[in-house]
Formats: C-alpha cells, sequence, structure tokens
C-alpha cells in the first residue's frame, strides 16, 4: 500500500468516516464513473478542454455540460442519461483509465 505520515493523509482525512456515515461511499464511486464518461464525451466534442480548463475559460466546458447534461438530468434516471449523453452504457473504463494515468504518475506505479 501507499504509506502516509499521518491521518491527515489517508483514509481518515473524509469526515464522513469519524462520523459513521459510510453509506456515502458508494454514491462517490457512481458519480466517479458518471464523471468519467461525461469526461470522455467532452473531450471528443470540446476540443481543446484542458486548455480552457487550465485557463479558468470554463464557457465551453459548461455549455456542453448545461446543453447535455444538466438540461436533462430530470428527464432520466443517471444511468439512461450517461448512455443518451455518452452513446455508451455504463462502464467504469474511463474512469479508471484515468485513474490509472494520474495515480502512477503521482506514485510511479
Amino acid at each position: 500500500g501507499i504509506k502516509v505520515d499521518n491521518d491527515s493523509e489517508g483514509v481518515m482525512q473524509d469526515t464522513h468516516w469519524a462520523s459513521g456515515y459510510y453509506g456515502y461511499f458508494p454514491s462517490y464511486a457512481m458519480g466517479n464513473v458518471y464523471d468519467g464518461m461525461y469526461l470522455d464525451a467532452i473531450a471528443k466534442a470540446v476540443p481543446g478542454w484542458e486548455e480552457d480548463l487550465a485557463t479558468g475559460k470554463l464557457d465551453r466546458i459548461l455549455g456542453w455540460l448545461k446543453d447535455n447534461v444538466h438540461s436533462k438530468a430530470s428527464l432520466y434516471d443517471p444511468r439512461d442519461l450517461a448512455q443518451k449523453v455518452t452513446g455508451s452504457r455504463l462502464t467504469a473504463k474511463p474512469f479508471l483509465d484515468y485513474a490509472e494515468k494520474k495515480y502512477a504518475k503521482l506514485f510511479g506505479f
């Protein structure tokens, strides 16, 4: 595993654990799955989105989210919305690819 110097850098940094709210973690995981799918779709639809984000130019990204996700969120359940927006069935692959790329670089694995 990954060694941390103190609890504030490890799992106890999440206040839900200390409060006994363990049920939140599955909803976080599902949010990550949906976020990965939406980010994949944004990358295809909004060329240069990473530079926009890095420079604080959020209009195109937020516009895409508003047009494709926010304006339709109350019309469909989350799984159906993700499929309509991305054209793919629910999958964790985009998030797992993102996490592997990010954490492999940070932690050298």
